[in-house]
């Protein structure tokens, strides 16, 4: 492992990960939207409200 990824995963572990969008649902009203999100370093995925 070079220094650059092992810094990245230590990030990951801190909870600084680098999300990409892979899935947008689109809601109207108070619900709004989700967004299905995946860490490009560690590869968790989650979902948050936009």
């Amino acid at each position: 492992m070079d220094l650059v990824s092992l810094l990245g995963r230590l990030l990951c572990w801190l909870g600084i990960h680098d999300f990409k969008i892979i899935d947008v649902t689109l809601g109207f009203g108070g619900a709004g939207g989700v967004e299905k999100v995946q860490c490009r370093r560690c590869g968790v995925v989650m979902s948050r409200g936009a």
